[in-house]
Formats: C-alpha cells, sequence, structure tokens
C-alpha cells in the first residue's frame, strides 16, 4: 500500500475517533446536567414541615403574582418572610446572569414549621452549572457590611450565617447541587440531619405516594399537613394537643382578579381531623343562597349524614369544653339523640347584619334541616318538658325582642334550650351561657345565641331580601361544584370586624395575614368521593376598599 494511502487513512481514523470522543464526552457532560435537574429537593425537608409551597418556574410564578390586580395595587401576600425577601430582589438577580435563571435555579420549596410564624421556613433551591458562584457573590453583595459572615461546622457539614442589613440573620447550607436558607440556624441543621439521616418527606411513605401524582402545568403547589386538635391534661389542668395528620396538595393558577387553589387528600388515617370527617360523610347538593339573608357576610354548610364522625371533631375542640359540666353533657347526649332521629342531610350556618343597627354584634344562626318539621317539634317539646329545670336560666322570651322591626317572625313560636354545646361545636360561636333559642321553619330547625337573630333571619327570608341572585355571590358559587361535603364563603373585610367570638369560624391564617386577605371574598369547599377528598379555594378580589380602623 502506498505511503500516501496510509497517510490518509490515519488522518481518517484521527478525525473519527476525535469526534468520537468529543461527543463521548458531551454525552456524559449532558447526563451529568441533566442528573443535577433531577435533583428532589424534598429529600431535604425534614419531616415534622406542616406544609411546603413548590414550583419549578420561580421566575413565571413571581410574573404571575405581579399580574394580580391585587398586587397592581400594592396587595401582597406576605406569609412567608424568605419568599419576600425572593420576590424584592428577584429581578436584580436575573439582571446578573446574562440568560436568566437556570432550569435548576426556577425549582424552590419553601417549607413551613411549628411555631406558624413567618420566621420558621426554609427556603431550598437547585443550582445548576455555575449557579453556585452567582448565588454566593449575590448574598454577599446584599448582606450587611457591618458584620463579617460566620462558618460554623455541624455534623460535617458547613453553615454559613450572613448578616442582613435589617438586623437579622440568614442561616445557608450551600452544596454544588442545592441550597437552604432560613431566618432560623436550627431548622438548618434539621435540614442536615434529614438529608444524613435519610428521614425526609420523601422517605414518608404516605408523602412519597402522594407526591408520585403530581401534576404539571401549574404555577406552584402547595402541600398542607392536617391537624387534629384536642384536649389532653398536665400539671396545669386542661390544655390542647396537636396531632399531626394526612396531607392534602393544591394546585395554584392566577388570573387577574382571583387566585386558584385546586386540591387533593388522598389517604384517610386515625387522626380525628376535619378532611376524615369528611369522607364519612355523603355529598350534598346545591346551595342555599334563598335562604340567606342579603347582609349575609359568612356562611357555609355541611353533610351530616354521618354524626358520629362529625361530632367525634367537633367535641374534641377546646372551645367547646370551656364550661363543661355532667349536666351540659346530659344535654349534649340529648341532643345528639335529637340529631339522630331527626336531622337531615346538611347543617348551615350564616352571619348577617341586622336592621338594627344600634346592635354592634351579627346576627347569627344555624339551620339543621329536618325530616319531618312536625315530628321534630314534638319531640323537642317532650324534651324540654322533662329536663331538669335551672335556677339560673334566663325567662323564656314570649316574643321577640325587635317584633316591632320583624313583624314577618312573630308567628314563628321561639323556645329557649337549656345549656349545651351543640350550637358551639358545629360553628365555633362561643357564648358565655350556652343558652340556644330555636325556632323550626320551612322544614329546618333554627338555632341561635339570641333571640332577635331568629327574628331578623325569618323576617329577611320571608320578605326575600336574600343573597342568591346577587353578583357577588353568584360568581362565588359559579366557581364551586354542585356535589360537596362541605363549603363555605365569607367576606373578609366584614369578618375583620367581627368580635372574637365569631372570628373562630374562620383558620387563623387568614387573620395572621389580614391586611392582604381582607380585600377578598374567599370560598371554600371540600368534595370527597371513593374516601378521597377534593379541597378548592377561590380568592376573589373586590379591588380598593377603606381602611379599617383600630
Amino acid at each position: 500500500m502506498k505511503l500516501r494511502v496510509l497517510i490518509r487513512i490515519a488522518v481518517i481514523v484521527s478525525i473519527v475517533l476525535l469526534c468520537t470522543g468529543f461527543g463521548a464526552y458531551s454525552f456524559l457532560r449532558m447526563n451529568a446536567v441533566e442528573n443535577r435537574q433531577d435533583f428532589n429537593l424534598f429529600t431535604l425537608v425534614p419531616q415534622d414541615a406542616t406544609a411546603v409551597l413548590e414550583t419549578d418556574r420561580v421566575a413565571d410564578l413571581m410574573e404571575d403574582i405581579n399580574g394580580l390586580h391585587c398586587s397592581k395595587d400594592d396587595h401582597f401576600l406576605y406569609v412567608s418572610e424568605l419568599f419576600a425577601y425572593l420576590k424584592k430582589y428577584l429581578n436584580t438577580l436575573v439582571g446578573d446572569t446574562p440568560h436568566g435563571l437556570s432550569r435548576q435555579m426556577n425549582k424552590m420549596l419553601i417549607s413551613f414549621h411549628e411555631p406558624d410564624t413567618p420566621l420558621n421556613q426554609v427556603l431550598y433551591c437547585s443550582l445548576g452549572s455555575g449557579d453556585y458562584e452567582l448565588v454566593e457573590s449575590f448574598v454577599r453583595k446584599y448582606c450587611s457590611s457591618t458584620f463579617p459572615s460566620k462558618y460554623f461546622d455541624y455534623n460535617g457539614e458547613e453553615i454559613r450565617i450572613y448578616p442582613m442589613a435589617d438586623g437579622r440573620f440568614l442561616a445557608v447550607y450551600f452544596t454544588p447541587d442545592f441550597l437552604a436558607v432560613s431566618f432560623q440556624k436550627r431548622l438548618i441543621e434539621r435540614v442536615i440531619d434529614a438529608r444524613r439521616s435519610r428521614q425526609s418527606l420523601m422517605d414518608m411513605p404516605s408523602f412519597r405516594t402522594m407526591y408520585a401524582g403530581k401534576r404539571n402545568n401549574v404555577a406552584a403547589t402547595v402541600y398542607v399537613r392536617m391537624k387534629e386538635v384536642g384536649m389532653g391534661k398536665d400539671t396545669d389542668g386542661i390544655r390542647s394537643q396537636t396531632r399531626l395528620g394526612s396531607w392534602a396538595e393544591f394546585d395554584m393558577k392566577f388570573n387577574e382578579e382571583a387566585v386558584y387553589c385546586s386540591g387533593i387528600s388522598h389517604g384517610s388515617d386515625t387522626t380525628r381531623t376535619f378532611i376524615n370527617a369528611l369522607r364519612r360523610q355523603m355529598p350534598i347538593k346545591g346551595f342555599s343562597g334563598e335562604r340567606l339573608p342579603a347582609s349575609t357576610f359568612f356562611y357555609d354548610q355541611w353533610a351530616i349524614s354521618d354524626l358520629e364522625a362529625m361530632f367525634g371533631f367537633t367535641s374534641r375542640q377546646e372551645y367547646a369544653k370551656a364550661t363543661y359540666s355532667d349536666y351540659i353533657k346530659k344535654r349534649d347526649e340529648e341532643w345528639m339523640d335529637f340529631m339522630k332521629e331527626h336531622a337531615g342531610e346538611s347543617i348551615m350556618s350564616c352571619l348577617f347584619q341586622s336592621k338594627d343597627t344600634t346592635d354592634r354584634r351579627p346576627c347569627a344562626v344555624m339551620s339543621v334541616a329536618v325530616k319531618d318539621e312536625a315530628q321534630a317539634e314534638r319531640y323537642l317539646q317532650h324534651l324540654l318538658y322533662v329536663t331538669p329545670k335551672e335556677e339560673d336560666a334566663p325567662a323564656v322570651p314570649r316574643t321577640s325582642p325587635g317584633y316591632r322591626q320583624y313583624p314577618q317572625a312573630r308567628k314563628y313560636r321561639q323556645y329557649m334550650l337549656p345549656r349545651n354545646t351543640m350550637l358551639t361545636q358545629l360553628t365555633g360561636i362561643t357564648e358565655s351561657a350556652l343558652h340556644t333559642y330555636a325556632c323550626f321553619y320551612k322544614g329546618a330547625l333554627l338555632l341561635a345565641p339570641d333571640a332577635q337573630s331568629l327574628s331578623a333571619y325569618i323576617d329577611a327570608v320571608e320578605n326575600k331580601d336574600v343573597l342568591g341572585g346577587t353578583s357577588v355571590y353568584e360568581e362565588g358559587v359559579g366557581s364551586l361544584s354542585p356535589y360537596y361535603n362541605f363549603a363555605m364563603m365569607v367576606d373578609m373585610e366584614e369578618m375583620m370586624l367581627q368580635p372574637e367570638t365569631y372570628v373562630r369560624l374562620i383558620p387563623n391564617f387568614f387573620f395572621r395575614q389580614a391586611k392582604f386577605f381582607r380585600h377578598f371574598v374567599i370560598g371554600i369547599q371540600f368534595t370527597c368521593t371513593d374516601g378521597i377528598v377534593y379541597p378548592n379555594l377561590v380568592l376573589l378580589y373586590k379591588g380598593e376598599i377603606e381602611e379599617i380602623e383600630n
């Protein structure tokens, strides 16, 4: 073979080998990048987390939030101080990168821990190639120069403490794959423990099973852990005890006027949580706008086909036992028997404004559907006849105190019931005497903490001065399913003005963020099918309102 041919063959083979080597190197490098993208931040979250916010598109999430009308009116939800910092500096961080955030850095979690304060949180973020140096430079750029950063060794891992300009400190756990940031150094230590001991959320079978079915194409997902709050005793007497139960997940979507959170709660457990009580109930159909006074600013409706399960949850609430005695316990047992025998499929509660402008308290009524109104009333009359009398009980009203204002209610007889906790259990409304006023009306037993509420309610419904048909009500129920186990709607602007005994009807979370939520009408619904609960939450923005006076 000629020398020229041999040289040509050698050159061709060298080029082929070079291309093959470069291709193999590129493939291995791309594979390594893909593996970094697959890093699961949930393997860092301690198992005692009570909630987690997840997004794969943090930049898009910020853009969605900024596009809300409430954001344009400068009303932001700062439930997380870490998220507030991220929102404040995100544009600057993106500006420091020539092509925006990497795909890894768009992946973010925030875990929430007890006690529930804005500082007891951890923010987690994946890191791609070059992100480690970017974040380190960014943190140093915006940290206070008054105090130098410090480094601590915790079980062989480094925790960095950076001073902030406002006097607080950030604890940071860096690796080439991720970072974890918190205002609490002890929470970062628990993150390290969770990772090293493999006792994170992803090591919990219940959470891992739920996360396997995660849906895509949503702005963010929130995972919330249900809580059982019961009664226990220690050397100081009665106290509340909290036990964590199963998880529910909510996918978040936004438009300019509203925030939608559609969720699912997969498996039940042995905790007596509200969701587990709802799993036992048969769904009800339709809404009750025609039975709600037009001034209603709060109402809820429950399915009660399984009373044992529902009372098993409500009877464990601390507020229901504040003034308990043997006498009241006996009355509760009698009412339980009454409900089992005569109650229908649902209970509705509402708060509304009275015509009497001198009374600053709202009217409150609970409506229990009954199977046979005449038979139920005869049973109640017999029960009142045989119940031992109370020496300190107030007199039974012959007419409602506001009978001149509510003439349509005069023909409906009112009863005053012996002290019991049924109204308190099923509504959360506490009155010191625990006396309840009752009236039968249109196939339902009405219960209220005062006689005027009953008269005002009946008068409004009789005059068709009702909520059904109004734009706010129809818009609210239009986003909910017609079949459900529990539904609630509340105008938070009005709710913020109510006495403490009424605000218990709303989860504390909404009141801790009152400055934000008072601009919304909130709708919450739970629908159960085959043991699976589908919770949904809708925030409808009301626009600008006047500042609430302290």
